[in-house]
């Protein structure tokens, strides 16, 4: 049993890591193709299309995370 909590403890904990990660890669990118967007075609704002669409991958990553967490809290 407790080696079974263990598991999922570590489970939770690299999924933690690799949603920091991701975040990290998103805040990056968006802000240098923010950067390219404003600096070399400042009449059409594009950037926000990919800032949405993988911010909305991020947050169902955060969301992945948060419901792990509240399962490794119940057991």
């Amino acid at each position: 049993m407790q080696n079974k909590f263990e598991n999922h403890q570590m489970k939770v904990e690299d999924e933690k890591r690799g949603f920091r990660i991701h975040r990290t890669v998103y805040l990056c990118v968006i802000s240098l193709l923010a950067f390219i967007n404003l600096t070399f075609v400042p009449g059409f704002i594009w950037f926000v299309f990919p800032l949405i669409g993988w911010g909305i991958g991020l947050s169902v990553h955060y969301l992945n995370i948060r419901n792990l967490s509240k399962e490794a809290g119940n057991n």
